[in-house]
């Protein structure tokens, strides 16, 4: 393993692009489930005549609210609330089978061995556009049910229960929602067959990051690396890692493949890796310029790592991150200090990861992801602050978002030094 400065099957890092994480701080419209001191209240409407569940029951749903005198169906934004034998009323959340849920009264719609349905209409204003995503909280106890917001279905859950569940709504989901004080509409039904009964709703907004991958795990599909196989964990001890962990490293006896790598027929096994006899070195190369250098340094680098078992990964040759034992189907997650991103340079970079053999199964599938904050309201290059300087190198698109990489895939207008240029594939 001589050293000879070589890149081989480098990772090209991708065009950031901008995520969505759930923030239950971030309140728009509260959900019981998650601010359960903020009250709220909806029209209500209850199918319960008492009926035992029977597991000829299941999903049967008991009774749908009429249409109003005008034929619109219960979850349009302009029903107007019918009586009669089933009537709406105004109730205050939590509503569940609980007495007291979330440490707070509820309203109990149902009790737990009784099977039934409940429909809920909330309405709302917004006097001002939410620039960010937003997060739809939809929990439900049990199923079938849907939630519409202003008339509109955009959550149908067929089977199951989760108090927790949440879904991202997509620009056209969004959309649906009027931000000019006008009202708003969000209908929800929930269908109890037995156990525990819960019916919630609230939106939230999310944390927008702009994300750059460096080296891609399995959920973008197999990765190119260089991989080495040792006869026994005591021959990866008598290793030095100056040997096989830096940039600089001869690669001509590594054999040049695709991971994950594991011993088991099961997801992580694109490359079949005998971890009962053999340890195993792994080597990833990826590129970076100086602007991204300089990108980098101001954001968060995070490594993502499903391992089997006893890693430990390197950033050019300095160890930066060890385990013991393994995680399964689970991904460990490392955010790099300060120091370990001073061990980036511009040109190859190289993550280098040795494991050790043992019973059992075996694998080994990892990442390394840019991240840093996305504000969706700024809308030109003036809203960032303070505005570049003519030897500011950084580079930012015309929505003013730091750009981390100029590759494109198509011609692009970007702007560095507070001068506009074009980037052609």
């Amino acid at each position: 393993m001589a050293a000879a400065c070589m890149a081989v099957l480098a990772a090209t890092a991708q065009q950031a692009e901008v995520t969505a994480t759930w923030n239950p701080r971030k309140v728009v419209l509260p959900a019981a489930q998650y601010t359960p001191a903020q009250a709220w209240q909806a029209q209500v409407m209850v199918f319960n005549d008492g009926r035992r569940y029977q597991d000829a029951d299941y999903n049967h749903v008991w009774g749908t609210p009429p249409q109003d005198a005008q034929g619109r169906q219960w979850y349009e934004a302009a029903y107007e609330l019918t009586d009669g034998p089933k009537s709406w009323s105004l109730q205050s959340a939590p509503f569940s089978s609980d007495e007291v849920y979330m440490g707070q009264r509820s309203y109990r719609w149902i009790t737990s061995d009784i099977t039934g349905d409940i429909y809920l209409r909330r309405t709302f204003t917004l006097d001002e556009p939410i620039a960010a995503d937003l997060f739809l909280a939809c929990g439900h106890d049990d199923a079938p049910a849907e939630y519409y917001i202003n008339g509109q279905l955009v959550v149908a859950v067929s089977d199951g229960w989760n108090n927790d569940e949440r879904r991202l709504l997509t620009p056209e989901q969004k959309a649906l929602i009027r931000f000019d004080g006008t009202e708003n509409v969000m209908a929800v039904h929930v269908h109890q067959n037995w156990g525990g009964a819960y019916a919630d709703c609230g939106l939230y907004e999310a944390d927008m990051s702009l994300t750059t991958t460096l080296l891609p795990t399995l959920t973008q599909g197999p990765w190119p690396c260089a991989y080495y196989l040792l006869d026994s964990n005591d021959e990866l001890r008598s290793l030095s890692p100056k040997d096989w962990t830096g940039r600089c490293v001869d690669e001509s006896e590594w054999i040049f493949g695709y991971g994950p790598l594991s011993n088991s027929p099961d997801q992580f096994r694109t490359t079949e890796w005998g971890s009962q006899v053999q340890a195993l070195l792994v080597r990833r190369h990826f590129q970076l310029t100086a602007d991204q250098l300089e990108g980098i340094a101001e954001s968060t680098l995070q490594l993502t790592v499903s391992y089997d078992e006893n890693p430990r990964v390197y950033l050019n040759g300095t160890q930066i991150w060890s385990a013991t034992g393994w995680n399964d189907n689970s991904y460990a997650v490392y955010t790099l200090s300060a120091s370990d991103k001073r061990l980036l340079r511009e040109g190859d970079n190289v993550v280098s990861v040795s494991l050790q053999q043992g019973g059992g199964g075996g694998h080994i599938d990892y990442g390394l992801v840019i991240t840093e904050p996305y504000d969706p309201a700024a809308t030109a290059i003036r809203e960032v602050q303070p505005a570049p300087a003519a030897d500011d190198l950084r580079t930012y698109d015309l929505q003013g978002r730091r750009v981390l990489t100029t590759s494109a895939k198509a011609p692009a207008l970007l702007i560095r030094g507070g001068k506009k240029f074009i980037v052609r594939p």
